[in-house]
């Protein structure tokens, strides 16, 4: 056995090869995971590509993609992993495991503090990580068309022409990924949004561009309803909202769905205004802090915009294995991976009250700095 390390270049072409039979070729569909997912697989980000070899060959994989996010103007660095899988042959002896350690090391060594899963299985629950980040899910039908103004926007499969209108819009999220205008190329034309065949829609009225949408297109089942999810959205809100009855009409579906993050409060009033009431879900997938006393370093302009100088000068957040403190004064709050980060990036129902300490002055002082905002997938996905 060689590894856990990165891929080299005389070896990509194998690790492709691997995820391929894995994810596609095993369920009788196209070899096309370079072009699903291209922030992975590329030959940039090899040594993201940890693999583990027998006979000279990868016979397991584990795929980083690192990123820094923006949060009201606080810069940290994420690591969103996928593309886990074993040739079947060689499953149950301990290698994902392996990589599973190997890359949570090599995030910390590279600076990111927080890991986000698209798996929710047995293998990275026991790595601590943990359902976490609330979304707001609205579900929109046909009969709730009525609601929308008649004078709706236009939408447009998306043309390069309006490649900088998009990045445009997109810089004035609050809560966003830092992407390059060559990030932006790669994901806009993969024709896939969160593991879902997509389409970018851009919004237009009267010629003036005012945001974007990603539509995951309805799959096609005799005798099921044709849904459709928006995986990623962008622009105006009132633009966003104009754009549905168009979605409706462009798919021919029964119903659209949105996911929005706490912090969009705008576009959660919006649609409670038209009567429209949403469940509190978490975001798809796992999380895992990985490096917690640099995370609220980064948000210490965050913190002190909640709590003042004064308060964010006496507070410390420390962490030593799998444990972790915050302390206030003379106060302590200790806890585990799991209950950390549900507090820190939130979680919904009853569970969220039972995790935090009960009284002092710590208490007050995570309900004003907790949960910080999430960041949604979207076209980050991976």
């Amino acid at each position: 056995m060689e590894g856990p390390r990165g891929t080299r270049k005389e070896e990509f072409d194998q690790v492709l090869k691997l995820v391929n039979y894995v994810f596609r070729e095993s369920n009788n569909q196209p070899p096309d995971m370079e072009k699903r997912y291209p922030f992975l697989f590329n030959e940039d980000n090899l040594e993201n590509l940890r693999i583990i070899l027998k006979d000279n060959r990868p016979i397991s994989h584990i795929g980083i993609s690192e990123a820094e996010i923006i949060v009201y103007g606080c810069r940290t660095k994420i690591g969103s992993i996928g593309s886990v899988c074993t040739y079947p042959q060689y499953r149950g002896r301990g290698f994902a495991t392996l990589l599973l350690e190997n890359t949570i090391k090599k995030l910390d060594d590279d600076g990111a503090d927080v890991m986000l899963v698209s798996g929710e299985g047995g293998l990275y629950k026991r790595a601590g990580c943990t359902e976490a980040g609330r979304v707001h899910k609205f579900k929109i039908s046909g009969d709730d068309l009525k609601r929308f103004n008649p004078q709706a926007m236009e939408v447009f499969p998306y043309e390069e022409k309006n490649l900088e209108n998009i990045v445009r819009v997109y810089q004035k999220e609050r809560v966003r990924f830092f992407r390059s205008l060559e990030d932006f190329k790669k994901i806009l034309t993969t024709g896939l949004a969160m593991d879902r065949e997509a389409e970018i829609l851009t919004v237009h009225k009267a010629h003036e561009f005012l945001g974007y949408l990603a539509v995951q297109i309805p799959e096609e089942k005799e005798g099921k309803e044709r849904i459709s999810n928006v995986a990623e959205y962008s622009g105006i809100r009132r633009a966003i909202l104009g754009a549905v009855k168009p979605i409706f009409d462009r798919y021919d579906i029964q119903e659209l769905s949105f996911n929005i993050p706490f912090h969009d409060a705008e576009f959660i009033y919006a649609l409670k205004e038209k009567g429209f009431k949403s469940r509190i879900e978490n975001i798809p997938g796992t999380l895992k802090i990985i490096n917690f006393p640099r995370l609220m370093a980064r948000f210490r302009p965050y913190i002190e915009e909640r709590l003042g100088k004064r308060k964010a000068d006496l507070i410390r957040f420390d962490q030593e294995g799998n444990r972790f403190t915050i302390r206030f004064e003379e106060e302590e709050f200790n806890t585990d991976a799991r209950v950390l980060a549900q507090i820190v990036f939130g979680t919904h129902g009853e569970k969220e009250k039972e995790i935090t300490p009960k009284k002092g002055e710590i208490t007050k002082i995570l309900k004003e700095i907790f949960p910080l905002p999430s960041i949604w997938p979207g076209l980050n996905c991976v």
